[in-house]
């Protein structure tokens, strides 16, 4: 069986390392995987030596100029590979792969990965997503909301698959007093939020650390920030590092800021190591947070919220360990072994 994932990249990110999860299984289990990357010939995450990556990104980074490069090398890839299985990641790559192979007799998986009302494709490209998916055999949303966002006619190709999700350290009992986030530093993620809720902080717990893990566009933006706020010495952007998880295993409180999100992968790690978790209300966390129970959550970009929620962390160290423990037994239903074989039943033999 040959079964090929488009995707922009692989470059750290949620939807990167769903795919990189899915190539490796289903490697494992014997097929013949290609990752073709149409946006950027980057790969960040391991990937087992049998699997093939494809590139045909183009030679400019304008959607519409690069269109028609994308679609002729679509075409010539799946006539020459003829895979049993086309599976495609994120609202515009799943548009180009649909409309490349209209004529073609091809078994096609889209996936939404993102929000999306906020994530930039436009009410044009949205209502062009309603038209097109009509050509999907399959179309994976990450929870309930995402899949509210497209027209009632797509229902019966429509399913609801969480992320895979697996960790390799937990929540180790440690007396460090430390605030951590991971995500692109970039306004989606709004870690801007968190250094002004940090000043804030600072004033009553000088002693309290944050780390910020992730790189992007606004990092020097946030580092001027953090030095006119004079948190040099309390907050500390770590970039991207390999062992993300042994050092958020030793943080006291994980912060997701972002203004929207599709499902977070790294706030869903976050709860399945034991953190105690705040996060912004952004559409469709509900899903995933009870506000009191199994994390907190606060009002988009309020800063002075999530400062409270942070001092009142901070102060009753017992409520945060029972939001942690809470956290930790809901995310056992995003362990990886257990959304693969969601996975499965969709790609199918």
């Amino acid at each position: 069986m040959k079964i090929s994932f488009f995707i922009g990249s692989l470059s750290r990110g949620g939807a990167e390392r769903v795919i990189s999860i899915l190539a490796n299984d289903y490697c494992a289990r014997g097929w013949d995987v290609d990752v073709v990357l149409m946006l950027k010939n980057v790969v960040d995450y391991p990937l087992d030596e049998g699997i093939r990556i494809v590139d045909i990104t183009g030679h400019s980074s304008n959607y519409l100029k690069n269109a028609p490069h994308w679609a002729m090398s679509i075409r010539k890839y799946l006539k020459d590979r003829k895979p049993d299985r086309v599976v495609s990641f994120a609202g515009r790559i799943n548009a180009l792969v649909l409309t490349a192979t209209v004529g073609m007799k091809q078994t096609i998986i889209v996936s939404e990965r993102n929000d999306p009302k906020h994530d930039g494709r436009g009410k044009g490209m949205l209502w062009y997503c309603n038209r097109i998916y009509h050509r999907a055999d399959k179309i994976v949303f990450q929870n309930t909301y995402e899949k509210s966002c497209f027209d009632k006619s797509l229902e019966d190709r429509g399913c609801i698959i969480p992320n895979p999700i697996a960790v390799n350290a937990l929540k180790e009992d440690t007396q460090e007093m430390v605030i951590a986030t991971a995500g692109r530093l970039g306004p989606q993620k709004n870690q801007a939020m968190l250094v002004r809720a940090m000043a804030q902080v600072h004033e009553k717990y000088p002693e309290v650390k944050c780390r910020i893990y992730g790189e992007g566009s606004l990092r020097e933006t946030l580092q001027q920030q953090i030095r006119e706020l004079g948190l040099n010495n309390t907050v500390t952007l770590e970039g991207n590092v390999s062992d993300i998880h042994q050092r958020l295993a030793k943080c006291g409180i994980f912060v997701m800021t972002s203004n929207f999100e599709g499902l977070s992968n790294a706030l869903i790690e976050a709860m399945m190591m034991g953190l105690p978790c705040i996060t912004t209300n952004f559409p469709g966390v509900d899903e995933l947070i009870t506000n009191g129970e199994n994390g907190l959550m606060i009002p988009l970009d309020d800063h002075a919220a999530l400062a409270q929620q942070i001092e009142r962390l901070l102060a009753d160290p017992e409520f945060a360990k029972v939001l942690g423990r809470n956290a930790k037994e809901y995310a056992q239903r995003f362990k990886a072994e257990v959304v693969l074989q969601q996975w499965h039943e969709v790609i199918g033999e």
